[in-house]
């Protein structure tokens, strides 16, 4: 005699091919409850998705028993669903799926998959974290909490259960500050997580108390100016650009003359000593000039060690320099 074994995944897709084959045979709603294309459009899409899922691809299948659901909600399609999105790791929505499905009067259709559905809310229900979010002040008006980016309809207090792994929680409310706390919690582990409201109005006073009252916007500072230095790097550069000009005009009158005792010559030599100082005095101008410009006081720097609060319309606090 020979036997043969079944893993639990072959299992899982059979069950999940039966569910297909008994909702293609259950009867459909009255046409006033619902239109047979709606039907017909939600058995094409459920016997889509059991088709992927006998191929073990489970995301392309968990998103047709989705749309399959949305269409027309029967238990067959929301067990399927629940089986999906425990392949997919959502253990809370699987968790949610199974529980439905249980809750509905069982009947000969989904009696065989009774049994299957209560162990898997046993195996979830210790896979899945815990959280309990401890809101300060305990009593708050208009309080708002969004999970992972998505509101949450719970009190204070209240247990939720989230899948293993990273989270971020954002509480908020009139006349508060949101409070956003990022944590993490593990298979089968449970967290508490505060969230402290602080009032908008009171939490501005305490930075300015802080202070001593904030500081004054400090007025921009230019600096000294660097007026002077530039003009006088600017006459000395005409005054030697003067004197290069009349140098060379009496070097090309020398040039010119018929013999170097003449008017002609003399004229020349003075125009030459002339150019020379003044290309002298051109030089040392744009010195002088030069040294005023690179021996400017720069800005002193921010003091080391310095505290400084700060208050804007997002938020407060301090910057420290160290």
């Amino acid at each position: 005699m020979s036997m043969r074994t079944h893993s639990p995944a072959r299992s899982r897709r059979t069950l999940v091919f039966v569910a297909a084959a008994l909702l293609l045979a259950a009867a459909p709603l009255p046409a006033a409850a619902q239109g047979k294309g709606d039907v017909a459009a939600a058995r094409v899409l459920f016997v889509q998705g059991a088709k992927f899922a006998r191929e073990g691809r489970w995301e392309e299948a968990r998103a047709l028993y989705a749309r399959s659901l949305e269409i027309k909600a029967t238990p067959l399609t929301r067990y399927s669903l629940g089986v999906a999105q425990k392949e997919t790791g959502r253990l809370v929505d699987a968790l949610a799926s199974f529980r439905a499905f249980l809750a509905e009067p069982a009947t000969p259709t989904t009696e065989p998959y009774v049994g299957p559905a209560r162990e898997a809310v046993a195996k979830l229900e210790k896979r899945i974290g815990r959280a309990t979010l401890a809101v300060e002040p305990g009593k708050v008006d208009g309080l708002a909490l969004a999970l992972d980016g998505k509101p949450v309809r719970a009190a204070p207090g209240q247990v939720l259960e989230l899948d293993p792994g990273d989270h971020e929680v954002v509480a908020s409310a009139p006349g508060y500050r949101a409070a956003v706390v990022r944590f993490s919690v593990a298979a089968g582990g449970s967290v508490e997580v505060p969230l402290a409201l602080a009032p908008a109005a009171a939490e501005a006073s305490r930075a300015s108390a802080a202070g001593g009252g904030l500081p004054p916007l400090a007025e921009a500072s230019e600096g000294p100016s660097r007026t002077l230095p530039v003009v006088v790097m600017g006459v000395g550069g005409a005054i030697f650009a003067g004197g290069a000009v009349l140098g060379l005009a009496g070097l090309k009158q020398a040039s010119d003359a018929r013999s170097g005792t003449g008017s002609d010559a003399s004229s020349a030599r003075a125009k030459g000593i002339v150019g020379d100082v003044l290309g002298g005095v051109g030089i040392a101008t744009v010195g002088v000039g030069l040294y005023l410009l690179l021996n400017e006081s720069a800005p002193s720097p921010p003091k080391a060690g310095s505290v400084t609060p700060w208050l804007s319309a997002s938020g407060a606090g301090v910057e420290m320099r160290l």
